[in-house]
């Protein structure tokens, strides 16, 4: 009877304990009510400030990096993108005539190796493998998503690193010019009854930001000629990019005049039946071709792209300078955006506001494989030429070379060169000229 009494009192000193301990954690919030009540609190537009729950945010399987060694890899190479801040490189023509002399006669290995380093080369980092994963390798299931010695997995992917950016810069001008295109064809076909002027202005802009924002990080999302012409010259943009940049551009604008031809062909063929005049002279030739107003003079129409593609190149320069005043991250094509739309709502109503040399020609060839005549490229003394070509190159260098002057400190601009080093730069020039000429 007493071991019973005694165990009882046992269990009962427990619970009171227990209780006691419970009751103590149950009060003790009380004590910090008045530190949470009065706490301030944040209504933020930006979401909650909590941290991500996984690092960078982005969702990473613990084998992805086995199967993808190049993810997360930092670039090798600069990317001269519309999207974020221009890269700093060092040019042939910044570095004094001592170190010239002092690299030609090093005789060491990899002495003379290029200060920009090229992005075509294929990955070589791959991470260290230990012996459960060599014995996963060897599965039948696993042999299926193995990347080779290279880190890629198929023909297609090698094919397409090699060419990453004349692809991307095809297609961000493809998808820029195919929205472009097809709301001037929406506008002009429905005689200003599914759009106008000013709603067509920003359909352009809002299209090249959609672009940039595709492209940018791979190619840079030039996406024009002049400005990839601009910052070979002024930026030390690979001149043996350039042309390959150039070259991806037309096809993209042929490709995108295709597009929106195809879409709208319907709609031309009835647009020309209820004018009763042909394709080619019905209103859709002004949402496809570009081409100064009849009353405008030549030299007003040349000055009006000049004006309007220095304008915009002296901007996007502006906007790669980190020392001046970069916008906030991935806002940069948001601007552009903009300008473009406001470039158009000013100075599209005498020459068509056209800037870019391939947006032009695109659809202007698009127009002669629909059997629109070859006077598409004969008309206003060949315009095609010396206005979205010659003047909108004319007018991004001149736009860069303004600002250059006015505002840009650093040494990779010629400007800023010394007189000296401007002479060397210009004889290296033609020294280069003459040896590919000679091969």
């Amino acid at each position: 009877m007493e071991r019973e009494n005694n165990s009882q009192l046992h269990e009962i000193n427990d619970v009171q304990s227990h209780h006691c301990q419970s009751h103590e954690t149950i009060q003790q919030p009380s004590h910090d009510r008045g530190a949470i009540q009065y706490a301030p609190k944040q209504y933020s537009l930006t979401g909650s400030n909590r941290p991500p729950p996984y690092h960078g945010g982005v969702y990473l399987h613990p084998d992805y990096m086995h199967y993808n060694p190049n993810y997360g890899q930092p670039q090798n190479a600069p990317v001269w993108s519309l999207s974020q801040p221009l890269p700093h490189v060092m040019r042939s023509e910044m570095k004094r005539g001592d170190d010239q002399d002092a690299k030609a006669t090093d005789k060491r290995p990899n002495a003379h190796q290029e200060e920009v380093p090229m992005a075509d080369e294929p990955p070589t980092e791959h991470p260290a493998h230990n012996a459960d994963f060599d014995a996963e390798k060897n599965q039948p299931e696993a042999r299926v998503s193995q990347p080779d010695e290279r880190g890629f997995f198929n023909k297609w992917g090698e094919i397409r690193h090699r060419f990453r950016e004349p692809l991307a810069e095809w297609l961000g001008t493809t998808v820029a010019m195919t929205l472009g295109l097809c709301a001037g064809l929406q506008t002009y076909t429905s005689q200003n009854q599914a759009g106008s002027f000013s709603s067509l202005a920003p359909a352009w802009g809002f299209a090249f930001m959609i672009a940039i924002y595709m492209a940018g990080g791979v190619s840079g999302g030039h996406l024009n000629p002049a400005i990839t012409i601009s910052m070979a010259v002024w930026r030390g943009f690979p001149a043996r990019k350039c042309m390959v940049y150039v070259a991806a551009q037309i096809v993209g604008s042929i490709s995108a005049g295709g597009i929106a031809y195809a879409l709208y062909h319907d709609a031309i063929v009835d647009s020309a039946l209820a004018n009763h005049v042909t394709q080619g002279e019905s209103p859709a030739r002004q949402a496809l071709l570009t081409a100064p107003k009849d009353f405008a003079h030549p030299v007003t129409a040349f000055f009006n792209e000049f004006v309007g593609t220095a304008i915009l190149v002296g901007t996007i320069m502006a906007l790669g300078d980190d020392t001046n005043a970069p916008p906030g991250g991935g806002m940069q094509a948001f601007i552009l955006g903009i300008l473009i739309s406001v470039l158009v709502l000013a100075l599209g109503y005498n020459s068509g506001g056209c800037f870019n040399g391939a947006r032009d020609f695109g659809a202007r060839l698009v127009a002669l494989m629909a059997g629109w005549g070859g006077e598409v490229f004969r008309e206003k003394h060949v315009w095609w030429i010396w206005g979205p070509w010659a003047a909108d190159i004319t007018g991004g260098l001149f736009g860069t070379f303004i600002y250059d002057l006015a505002i840009f400190t650093k040494a990779e601009g010629p400007i800023n060169y010394p007189r000296r080093r401007r002479k060397r730069a210009l004889l290296i020039k033609e020294k280069n000229q003459m040896v590919k000429l000679r091969y």
